[in-house]
């Protein structure tokens, strides 16, 4: 699942060419000296924009991970209908350590974009922002990733995380984050399998059964320690 330059998920989404556009441009001088992700050689992630985005206690006992496109139907309706009370009752409690992956099985492009501008959110304001942007992008799917100026939309959603139009165009261009999210995507087909969004895990378990906040229930409790 790389997108190298010869995609046109590679250089050309790095520029955001949408149909909207009339031309895109290559990166300017100053937007390619973007940092290197600061990380281990053989760590997937590093810190700021280059984070494993996750939300609660570090140290809880279960680890809930989802790979999820920005731009899918389903992940949004998750996000929207489920995941506010699976927040207060796992991740608020510090019982879960959930953590959000990006995968690219719905739109590509603008999924790939739109985690450009989460990740850019990431690293001015941390996980927190990063997590105010996706769920911004859930929140008015159906018109920035189903209308018909997703450039327009999705800046609308950079500037409400505090980006001037500068700092998103610099940020769409970045080709370290696409680099990164390349890299999240094949971690996720070649370590855990995954073949489209949302998919979930429990403590490196997946959940077969759906994604109702009961099939969690039974999830967690079961990859949960046992009481003393």
């Amino acid at each position: 699942m790389r997108f190298g330059k010869s995609h046109p998920a590679g250089a050309a989404l790095a520029a955001l060419c949408f149909s909207t556009l009339a031309a895109c441009g290559g990166a300017r001088e100053e937007e390619a000296a973007a940092p290197a992700p600061s990380e281990e050689a053989d760590s997937l992630y590093g810190e700021g924009a280059f984070a494993d985005m996750m939300l609660g206690d570090p140290q809880a006992p279960v680890t809930v991970i989802e790979y999820a496109s920005v731009t899918c139907p389903v992940c949004a309706v998750f996000h929207q209908a489920v995941f506010p009370e699976f927040k207060a009752k796992y991740i608020d409690t510090g019982k879960v350590k959930f953590v959000f992956r990006e995968f690219p099985a719905h739109n590509p492009q603008l999924t790939f974009a739109g985690s450009m501008v989460a990740r850019c959110a990431a690293g001015k304001g941390g996980n927190a922002a990063y997590f105010a942007v996706v769920n911004k992008m859930f929140e008015t799917q159906e018109v920035w990733a189903e209308g018909d100026n997703p450039r327009r939309e999705l800046q609308k959603i950079a500037m409400e995380a505090g980006m001037d139009e500068a700092a998103f165009e610099a940020c769409i261009r970045r080709e370290d984050l696409l680099d990164l999210l390349n890299r999240v995507a094949g971690n996720a087909r070649d370590e855990y399998g995954v073949g489209g969004t949302p998919s979930f895990f429990i403590n490196g378990a997946p959940l077969t059964n759906g994604w109702a906040l009961k099939d969690f229930d039974q999830a967690i409790e079961q990859a949960s320690p046992a009481a003393d």
